[in-house]
């Protein structure tokens, strides 16, 4: 063949991906081959030398193992929490249908949340409703409407952020971050349940709600016959 012939002669072209399939399709190639594990040698990114293959197959194995040894650890922590917040509301259950007026709810409320949670403002208010309550079970005229009409259009439960003034409604005397509200009664009718915390992103809308939901359910069939007990007092 002519020196033109060769320079016209197309070059074949192994480009990485190519290597890589085929090593991953072949993974006996360095069975196959031993003597290139003698001679290859891959450098270190962090430590600037060279390392053979299997030098640098075990130490990406080490950081294997440490990273998946930190994400058992993580899921481990998780795990502990859950359980630990499984414990305090199944307690806090118990305390909820024991109890016989609403000074009893709001302290077992008051004692989960925040002696245990360490949740600063919790809030328990009814609407509408035709008894002498104390002020602090009730909402000023009709101050709550907006906020039932902006943060309920689909669900019974909100978790996120509120606006200054839903905040001041809610917790005059707390600067709250993020919330929970729980509509109380079959259909949302008979009150809210607020918890607030001091972190923006404690209460996020993606957030589980198997436990408060479970507590909105109990809070709604316990405080009617309470109440009714309260106005017969």
């Amino acid at each position: 063949m002519s020196n033109e012939a060769k320079k016209q002669a197309p070059t074949a072209v192994v480009d990485d991906s190519l290597i890589a399939a085929y090593l991953e399709e072949n993974p006996d190639f360095f069975d196959r081959h031993t003597d290139l594990l003698q001679h290859l040698s891959v450098r270190h990114q962090t430590q600037g030398t060279a390392v053979s293959l299997v030098e640098r197959q075990q130490q990406v194995l080490r950081q294997r193992v440490h990273q998946l040894e930190e994400e058992i650890t993580e899921l481990m922590i998780t795990a502990r929490r859950n359980e630990e917040l499984f414990r305090y509301f199944s307690e806090l259950y118990v305390k909820l249908l024991q109890s016989k007026s609403l000074a009893e709810v709001m302290d077992s409320l008051q004692q989960t949340f925040s002696e245990q949670l360490q949740m600063p403002a919790l809030t328990l208010k009814f609407f509408d409703s035709p008894l002498e309550l104390e002020s602090q079970f009730t909402f000023a005229a009709d101050t709550h409407k907006q906020l039932l009409s902006k943060r309920f259009n689909e669900d019974t439960i909100y978790l996120g952020r509120l606006t200054t003034d839903e905040q001041k409604l809610l917790f005059p005397s707390e600067t709250i971050a993020s919330v929970v509200l729980l509509l109380l009664g079959e259909k949302g009718e008979l009150g809210m349940l607020a918890i607030g915390n001091h972190d923006a992103g404690h209460f996020e809308p993606a957030m589980d709600t198997l436990l408060v939901k479970q507590l909105q359910v109990l809070l709604s069939q316990i405080l009617p016959p309470l109440l009714q007990h309260h106005e017969a007092r």
